[in-house]
């Protein structure tokens, strides 16, 4: 089994797309004799430029793509040799030869360019960008193909732009940019859907269902089902299609991520695990007997590390440890393929964490990061050598117009001197008939051209003067919209307790509320109902807008339940408060028991104190308490699972606390702990508690200030002073008991 590194699934898959012709053995045999049989004329150039493109052979097509180079220079044909140093270049990409790839490229645009022959310099365009994104130079890649893009939408070439769309989707998710991932590849299955194109279907749908799987691993991967079954629809609907038209390197596309899916679904639904896995093999099985039949190993290791991971989570180790010896040796027997070895060490880690060797997982961690730093150093030696060919082409094409130039000069310099001789031998008449002809025609053109600007500097005036209205009309709902939405705020405002409210019911307290919108989706809420104190703190689904709706539902329903519930008798508790909001949540946003597609709803913390016993009653859905006694701090954890629909539906757990003189209690939302840094790091709940511990014995007032500069300071960016965006809204509550 052969192994092919560097190179994702999904791009080697958009790259066979390319190999449309396909010879027999016999075929190419005879065009071989016949490249062998005629002489070195512009018949055998052609026969060779049509061998290197069409044969299966990447050692053929390189020896034979030399020799066009050779020939062409010779014969003085820059078309074949332009086609030439493509075939050249697609040799070495294959031979993961990425810097003698690019020189190739850049050699056949600049001949391109000069001949004017745009659909083959837009061609280059797109598959030097695609190696540019092979060394993960996403800015430059990114240039090329739209610049590629450009030329084909001007040639109404509609299959080679769903083509770079695919390319500008698979760059976009390994830039991280996954929203510009999806609008490329949903536009692209528009232009596949309109001409009727199913193989470039296959790889829409694929490329969708790999961005919401890698979505799913970078940001949301502890919570949310929803990525995870559109990746599977996605992945499936990419399958069959491929399985429809007999498409092998479509099928091999989807595969290995489809038996992921099914892995990580399995870690998340312990319930249907033995289900989801067997479907996991079900493909991974698929996808080897489609590599071992035709040979199509680019997604062997995709597949082997997907088998790794089910072996893990079945706790077959003894096979996953042989599975992943095996895989290992297969790629150091290689060439090129040690550039899969980090995606393999994060197999041993998972390996040896699971059976408990934190030693083995750490070293391995190390090594992984080891041999990411090393390919990050030859990707930047490729990009230095890809600005140096940038800056040579550059320069060329500089001298090519300051020729031209010249010659223009030394035309108008022939012309004037030609012009002198013929007015010194003509007689004066003759100058006088010149020259009033001259001044007629002048003046004529003049007058013209005079007419011309008037009409142009008409239709100026009236573009700025349509311009100015319609910047008038988008300030204006601009502005309407802004104040609705700040009037929406002051509403939530009224809806949620003053800070004297607050201090009426517990005393001083520190609030440190900042929306991230103009409207929040956090809330905190506080009643007093005889001798019992109510609090909660909560995040709703969203922020801005929708969260603002999600929070005046939830205190009102919060005010409704306490305002009916016997606060008197033992069974009403923080835990019951909590289950029966759970029920009226899912009531209102109509969710049902088996679908977790509408996952509106909220996190939030609820205390309820008894002044006369100074009991307090904590219940948490995924929102932690943090109790300050003492100068140190002890963490109540909360049940992982929110206010809505959840695959969870089990009581909430009542934790009783007793409460000392002196005690505070903090709780807050996760927009404080999950705000990125300059760094892309959150500022996390751990530092978030460390901060709290070393300041808790300070007056309110102090710690609110305290924290507020930690979390600027977090968000500061050191070389130019600026802030990181506020990615969503914050909210600490604390309160101190005095009796």
């Amino acid at each position: 089994m052969s192994v092919i590194g560097k190179t994702a699934i999904l791009l080697i898959s958009l790259v066979l797309q390319l190999l449309s012709i396909q010879l027999s053995a016999q075929d190419a045999d005879s065009l071989l004799q016949v490249v062998c049989a005629l002489p070195d004329n512009a018949e055998r150039l052609k026969a060779i430029d049509t061998l290197c493109q069409v044969h299966p052979s990447v050692d053929t097509v390189e020896k034979y793509a030399l020799m066009e180079i050779a020939l062409a220079r010779k014969l003085q044909m820059p078309y074949f040799e332009a086609s030439a140093n493509d075939n050249m270049s697609w040799v070495c990409y294959c031979k993961l030869d990425f810097m003698q790839s690019l020189e190739h490229r850049m050699a056949a645009i600049q001949i391109w360019d000069s001949l004017g022959r745009e659909s083959d310099l837009a061609f280059s365009y797109m598959n030097y960008a695609t190696t540019l994104m092979s060394i993960k130079s996403y800015v430059l890649a990114d240039e090329y193909y739209q610049s590629s893009f450009e030329i084909y939408s001007r040639l109404c070439d509609t299959a080679r732009m769903s083509r770079v769309c695919q390319y500008l989707g698979f760059l976009n998710i390994g830039n991280m940019a996954y929203d510009n991932a999806d609008e490329y590849y949903w536009r692209a299955l528009d232009l596949n859907v309109k001409t009727g194109n199913r193989r470039g279907m296959v790889y829409d749908y694929s490329g969708l269902g790999y961005s919401a799987v890698e979505r799913f691993h970078n940001h949301e991967k502890d919570t949310n089902m929803v990525l995870l079954q559109t990746a599977k629809q996605l992945l499936t609907k990419s399958f069959e299609l491929a399985e429809s038209i007999g498409d092998l390197s479509g099928q091999l596309s989807s595969l290995p991520k489809l038996s992921e899916v099914y892995n990580c679904e399995a870690k998340l639904d312990s319930r249907r695990s033995a289900q989801l896995l067997d479907s996991s093999l079900h493909y991974y099985q698929i996808g080897m007997k489609i590599v071992d039949d035709f040979g199509y190993d680019f997604a062997y290791i995709d597949l082997r590390i997907a088998y790794i991971n089910y072996l893990i989570q079945k706790k077959m180790y003894a096979k996953a440890r042989a599975a992943i010896d095996e895989t290992e040796a297969e790629i150091l027997a290689h060439d090129g393929g040690d550039d899969n070895l980090p995606m393999l060490y994060q197999a041993r880690i998972d390996y040896n964490v699971a059976v408990g060797n934190y030693a083995e997982a750490y070293r391995y961690s190390e090594q992984k990061y080891t041999d990411l730093v090393a390919e990050n150093t030859r990707n930047n030696q490729y990009k230095l050598t890809q600005t140096k060919f940038m800056i040579d082409y550059s320069a060329k094409i500089n001298k090519r117009m300051m020729e031209e130039r010249e010659r223009e000069l030394m035309h108008k310099i022939k012309e004037q001197n030609q012009r002198r001789i013929i007015i010194g031998n003509t007689v004066v008449l003759v100058l006088v008939s010149v020259l009033a002809v001259f001044f007629f025609f002048t003046t004529k053109r003049r007058k013209r051209m005079n007419a011309v600007l008037d009409a142009k500097n008409q239709q100026l005036a009236t573009a700025q003067s349509n311009l100015v209205e319609q910047n008038r009309i988008i300030i204006q709902a601009n502005y309407k919209i802004t104040s609705s939405i700040r009037y929406a705020r002051h509403i939530q405002d009224m809806a949620m307790p003053t800070e004297a409210m607050m201090e009426s019911v517990w005393g001083k307290c520190l609030i440190l509320f900042r929306p991230r919108d103009i409207v929040s989706g956090d809330f905190y809420w506080t009643m007093q109902i005889g001798r019992f104190k109510a609090l909660a703190v909560a995040d709703c689904t969203g922020h801005g807008v929708p969260g603002a709706f999600l929070s005046i539902l939830g205190i009102s329903m919060l005010n409704d339940l306490v305002a009916s519930a016997n606060m008197n008798s033992s069974e009403t508790t923080a835990a019951k408060l909590l289950n029966e909001l759970r029920t009226k949540i899912r009531i209102s946003l109509r969710q049902k028991s088996d679908d977790y597609t509408n996952q509106d709803g909220m996190d939030i913390a609820l205390c309820l104190y008894d002044t006369q016993l100074h009991n307090l009653q904590y219940a948490g859905a995924f929102r932690p308490l943090l109790l300050a006694r003492s100068g140190e701090i002890i963490q109540y954890e909360a049940d992982r699972m929110p206010i809505g629909a959840y695959m969870l539906d089990t009581p909430f757990t009542n934790n009783i606390i007793d409460i000392e003189t002196g005690d505070i209690i903090y709780v807050y939302t996760d927009g404080i702990t999950d705000q990125f840094g300059a760094d892309d790091l959150k500022f996390t709940a751990p530092r978030l508690r460390e901060l709290i511990c070393n300041n808790c014995l300070r007056p309110f007032v102090h710690q609110r200030s305290i924290i507020e500069k930690a979390i600027d300071d977090w968000r500061t960016i050191p070389q130019t002073g600026e802030m990181t965006n506020q990615t969503d809204d914050m909210l600490l509550v604390g309160v101190r008991f005095l009796e």
